[in-house]
């Protein structure tokens, strides 16, 4: 009988054992963790029938560590805020001290020196006028 021929028989039993191992490969690496994290995740919904179930206690915890983190992320903000305004004040009254004592005395004095010489002129011209 050719199903019982040992070389024929053989090739089949190998091809069967190698599809098979493959197989059982496959369905224990990829397809039972997606099915046990399914039935898990239906037994956290449905819970045992207690007043609050593990799901809620889930996301009520989660809920406070991101409002806990949030605040304490916002606290540094106002903190670094704060520090940055008044490091850049100081910056500023210190450039604006250093521009007027360098830039700004000398056209101050060229100012007040042109306006004292036509006040004197003006004057000068009135006396004048008025001696005629």
């Amino acid at each position: 009988m050719p199903q019982l021929d040992p070389y024929i028989a053989f090739s089949q039993v190998f091809w069967f054992i190698i599809f098979f191992l493959g197989f059982y490969v496959l369905i224990v690496r990829d397809v039972l963790p997606v099915l046990a994290r399914s039935i898990k995740l239906r037994e956290k919904k449905v819970g045992t029938g207690s007043a609050s179930n593990s799901l809620d206690d889930e996301s009520i915890t989660t809920i406070a560590q991101t409002a806990s983190t949030l605040e304490s992320s916002l606290k540094d903000s106002r903190v670094l805020l704060a520090s940055i305004s008044t490091t850049s004040s100081d910056w500023l009254e210190s450039s604006i001290k250093d521009v007027n004592e360098k830039a700004l005395v000398n056209v101050n004095k060229s100012y007040i020196k042109t306006i004292g010489e036509l006040k004197g002129r003006s004057f000068l011209i009135e006396e004048t006028i008025k001696q005629k």
